[in-house]
């Protein structure tokens, strides 16, 4: 097996511009050490945005490692089962071929010319061992587990997922799992194990760097250091087959550039040293109005659609925090128009009092005018004080509100550099102070705030829970309001509802919904834990998002998906589900 080493110690000298890998030093690709490696740029797809901070492994199951692996939908190393696609909420054959539906059990049928990046072929045997990893360990996929009763092999491919008896069974999140969850090989890691490489203990996976980790996807890592990502493509690759692709993709090498913050990474897009920017670029119009060849998924505002609903998470364990007066009254003296203007450059519809995306898809999933009387209308400052005082916090000689020895003193997180995220938290901090709480700005490096996340360690935490899946928009409120998956306190928390937050009725809700065939019952279901979640405010949304910021500068790659172009390839820079087509279409500028 072939190791990529980590030669950050010796080189120390990193080229970003014009495509120049490193000066100096050395790199381990293809099994072989090269020195003063220099990337083709006409071979190369640079793109930024989703490594922050030094990369920190490369397993798909480890804790935030900053690099391809992370978020197990992305298929450039580790496919899925199937992939999704937010266009047309469908899922698409990757390593499997089909699923079919059979009361509560769901069989897959894996393609059968899939091969690891070893040589090694794909079997069921590999499925099945590596959900068995996510029972065994703790690491984001296990709370599928709370679905799946068993996943077993049938031959050599074929694949049984049973789902638990109901209430537990849930048709959505096992599809969820399917084109979510990263499959990698049993033989890699039973050998670790077997090294004593990987621990046993129940936390060991998520804190495994894998950087010799093995999957079935076009590319596999060649290089890293503190300040990019490369992957190379395997020309072995298994897709060329016409049973999928037919084809490899286009660049060779994909890499990841990454920055200090924000400006750095935009300035660099804008000269045409990345193609894909994940990073949010304000006035990303400016760009072309200025001369250079940028391109969005949408030409006109929004320029990007709507995905995901960054919000503010509470941490409900803390004093004052666990009164749902003072969480509510914090989101109605938001100045939503603000952060939508200021700090996302209008890239977002107007903010709804609701946990819903502004999409007629999830709009019809609820009465409006029964949520009326849950909801506030604009900056709502004498209402938010009115609640404040029925609950008895009262304001000091210092102007800041207290009880029972407990005052009105918070810290809003987020990473440093992500601009409109601090821009966001910022307007939080001004709308404390005209309601009695000290509420101040901490922005960290995104490997803190993650790590902060997981163990509760903050008052006010921003996050985009849920993302986009087949499950959605589900996956959100379980993400945010369902509390039954929740460890032990003072454990580490890697799936979800970081403020754990509890309410027995909406765990109910959470369970019957994704089940509920009748659209009735199913919009009265929704109507409520709506209401549930504005009574109780476990957490505040503060815009609307897109999934990832799909911006592409055309100066070197041509043949970027675009809003109506008949490709129905997604814009998620063209590694996030069903989104990795984009990679076969590319084609370089004449």
């Amino acid at each position: 097996m072939r190791k990529v080493r980590n030669l950050a110690i010796f080189v120390m000298v990193l080229l970003i511009g014009a495509g120049t890998l490193f000066a100096g030093g050395g790199a381990q690709a293809g099994g072989q050490a090269v020195t003063g490696y220099t990337l083709p740029r006409n071979e190369t797809l640079y793109f930024n945005g989703i490594q922050w901070g030094a990369p920190r492994g490369n397993s798909p199951y480890a804790n935030n490692n900053n690099g391809f692996a992370e978020n197990g939908h992305r298929q450039l190393q580790y496919e899925t089962l199937f992939t999704y696609n937010l266009l047309d909420g469908k899922l698409y054959p990757q390593i499997g071929d089909s699923y079919s539906w059979s009361g509560q059990t769901l069989t897959v049928q894996l393609n059968k010319n899939v091969k690891f990046s070893d040589g090694t072929p794909l079997t069921a045997d590999d499925v099945v061992y590596c959900f068995d990893l996510a029972k065994k360990y703790s690491i984001g996929p296990s709370g599928f587990w709370t679905y799946l009763e068993s996943v077993t092999a049938q031959g050599g491919y074929t694949v049984v997922f049973q789902g638990k008896a109901p209430p537990n069974f849930n048709m959505k999140q096992m599809e969820q799992a399917i084109s979510e969850f990263s499959i990698t090989s049993k033989a890699y890691w039973e050998g670790k194990l077997k090294s004593g490489d990987l621990g046993t203990g129940t936390a060991d996976l998520i804190n495994f760097m894998g950087w010799d980790c093995i999957g079935t996807g076009p590319y596999k890592l060649f290089y890293y250091d503190e300040t990019k990502l490369v992957a190379v493509r395997n020309d072995d690759y298994w897709g060329k087959h016409s049973s999928r692709y037919g084809k490899l993709p286009a660049p060779k090498y994909v890499a990841h550039n990454g920055y200090k913050d924000n400006a750095t990474g935009d300035e660099a897009f804008r000269r045409g040293e990345v193609d894909m920017s994940q990073q949010f670029i304000a006035q990303v119009n400016k760009m072309w109005e200025g001369g250079a060849p940028v391109e969005t998924y949408i030409p006109q505002p929004p320029y990007y659609m709507p995905g995901v609903i960054p919000m503010i998470i509470f941490n409900t364990q803390r004093p004052g925090l666990n009164d749902k007066a003072v969480r509510k009254a914090i989101a109605m003296v938001l100045d939503y128009d603000m952060i939508g203007t200021n700090a996302m450059s209008g890239y977002t519809a107007k903010k709804q009092a609701s946990m819903m995306l502004p999409l007629p898809s999830e709009q019809a999933l609820i009465d409006l005018a029964a949520l009326k009387q849950y909801q506030w209308e604009g900056i709502d400052v004498t209402g938010a004080n009115k609640l404040l005082d029925d609950a008895g916090w009262v304001r000091g000689a210092d102007g800041i509100r207290a009880k029972g020895g407990t005052r009105l003193v918070f810290r809003a997180e987020c990473p440093s550099g992500w601009s409109d995220w601090n821009a966001s938290l910022e307007v939080v901090a001004q709308a404390g102070r005209q309601i009695g709480m000290n509420i101040t700005t901490y922005f960290p490096e995104a490997p803190v705030w993650s790590d902060d996340r997981f163990n509760g360690n903050f008052d006010i935490i921003m996050d985009s829970p849920g993302g986009q899946g087949i499950s959605s928009p589900w996956s959100r409120a379980y993400a945010v309001m369902y509390s039954k998956y929740l460890p032990a306190r003072g454990t580490p928390n890697a799936i979800g509802n970081y403020g754990r937050w509890t309410n027995a009725r909406a765990d109910a809700i959470i369970d019957l919904i994704p089940n509920e065939t009748d659209a009735a019952k199913l919009k009265t279901l929704w109507t409520e834990l709506n209401q549930i979640y504005l009574d109780e405010m476990p957490a505040a949304g503060l815009m609307y998002r897109p999934w990832v910021f799909h911006t592409v500068n055309a100066s070197v790659w041509t043949g970027f998906p675009k809003i109506n172009d008949g490709s129905n390839v997604p814009p998620t820079i063209l590694v996030n589900g069903y989104g990795i087509k984009g990679l076969y279409n590319l084609k370089l500028k004449k």
